[in-house]
Order: structure tokens, then C-alpha cells, then sequence
């Protein structure tokens, strides 16, 4: 039978997720959930990782992701057509339309390109029923407007010794990310705008990968499946930490 990998905890390991909420009067209107991305909270341009023979400077850092489902934990039955603000930074912005699923759960099917570099990216904006949400899923997914690959990162990889080697990451990645809101959940009040970040954590990436491994090809490292494949499968085992398979 056909396994599925499910990467979970991922809010205390990997991803992570911060919300904020600010309320209005307007009594019996909807809510809204805007849905971020970050890289770390202070943003990746600038930073240097420290791994375990030399340290990372960031140039680019791109994530694709998909079918992200927000689930509805209220125990309410909404029906009503919620629908997504379309204010992911997509392009295409033509699959990012909400779609209602059970009990007021919404699905957008993306797909969405996240500059995670500089900072916050935006997501998508959706309008949703008053409501507890309990936890949102979504796909790494490895689409052509991230060069067929889910994540892709490139910048300098400087040695002890400080020579510094350029790098390029590739990985098509297409595993199902779950990831609870909270304990309880977020609470979406009639009105109220509630913020969600979903923080990419590269650094623990990347840290503890041994860099003095790669083969370097014209003074240059590429990381793939096909190129640096031990230090690629290293890089994998970061990110899939805590993956639970089901039959």
C-alpha cells in the first residue's frame, strides 16, 4: 500500500507559527485570517549561520508550497462562501480562490512562491466564519515557478579558514506539512483581522549539514539529489525530522 509522510510538530523544530489579533465593533460581519511566511523573525538577508565547519550568508531563499487547509474546530456547520482576499505574492494568483470544506474548513489550492529572505512574505488574505481554527496543512510542492523545485536556496559558504565558496540548494521536497494553531486553536471573533506567520526555520536547515563533505565543481557547491547527494539526503533528514508515515 501507498505510504503517506505527514511531517508534524513542526511549530517547535521547523516551522512555527505567531499570530497576532486585532478586533473592531462590527458585530456579526465575518473574520479575516491573513496568512504570512518568514524565514527567521528577523529576516535571512543579513545573517549568518554558524554550521558545523564554516558559516552560510544567504543571498536567496525561495519555498513553493500548496493546498494549504485551514480546519474549523468550533463545532459551527458554515456553509457560507468564505473567500480568499488573493494577497498571496504569486504571480499567477489564479488557483489562490478558498474553497469552504467541512464544517467551515477552506482550502487554498495555491500554488505560492514565498520570498523568505527579507523578511515577512504575504500568503493569502481569507475571509472566514467566526470560529476556532485548529490547525492548517499544506504541501511542499515543486512547481515551475520555483524551477520545479519546492525549495531553493543559494548564497556563500564560507570556510574556517574564510575562503568562500558559492552554494546553490535544490530540493523538490513534496511532502504534507501539519501543524496545530496554538493549543486551542486561534479564535477568529465577528470583525476581527487575526494574523498567521508561518516561520520556515533555514537556519536549523542548514547548521548542522558538514560542509567540508562537498564537492565543489568550477569553485562553486551544488547541493541536489543528483549533485552532493550525502550532504542533500543530510539536508532532507533536517527538514523531515519528526515525519510520521501512514499506512
Amino acid at each position: 500500500m501507498k505510504t503517506k509522510k505527514l511531517i508534524t510538530l513542526m511549530i517547535v523544530l521547523f516551522v512555527a507559527f505567531v499570530f497576532t489579533q486585532c478586533k473592531n465593533e462590527n458585530n456579526g460581519a465575518p473574520g479575516t485570517i491573513q496568512l504570512k511566511a518568514t524565514g527567521t523573525s528577523q529576516g535571512l538577508k543579513s545573517a549568518k549561520i554558524e554550521a558545523l565547519t564554516g558559516n552560510i550568508t544567504l543571498q536567496a531563499a525561495t519555498v513553493e508550497i500548496q493546498n494549504l487547509q485551514i480546519e474549523e474546530n468550533s463545532g459551527e456547520d458554515h456553509q457560507d462562501g468564505d473567500q480568499s482576499g488573493n494577497d498571496g505574492n504569486n504571480d499567477k494568483e489564479n488557483n489562490s480562490k478558498s474553497e469552504s470544506g467541512d464544517a467551515g474548513d477552506l482550502l487554498l489550492a495555491g500554488p505560492y512562491v514565498l520570498d523568505i529572505l527579507n523578511g515577512s512574505a504575504s500568503v493569502d488574505q481569507v475571509i472566514v466564519q467566526p470560529g476556532t481554527y485548529k490547525k492548517v496543512d499544506f504541501d511542499f510542492f515543486a512547481g515551475p515557478e520555483n524551477n520545479n523545485q519546492s525549495i531553493v536556496l543559494t548564497g556563500i559558504f564560507t570556510t574556517l579558514s574564510g575562503v568562500e565558496i558559492p552554494f546553490t540548494l535544490n530540493s523538490d521536497l513534496s511532502e504534507t506539512v501539519q501543524l496545530p494553531l496554538n493549543a486551542n486553536g486561534i479564535t477568529v471573533s465577528s470583525g476581527s483581522v487575526v494574523t498567521v506567520s508561518i516561520l520556515f526555520d533555514v537556519t536549523s536547515w542548514l547548521k548542522n549539514l558538514d560542509w567540508s563533505q562537498a564537492i565543489q565543481l568550477n569553485n562553486q557547491i551544488t547541493i541536489s539529489k543528483n549533485e552532493n547527494a550525502g550532504l542533500y539526503q543530510a539536508f532532507i533528514a533536517e527538514v523531515s525530522k519528526n515525519i510520521q508515515v501512514e499506512d
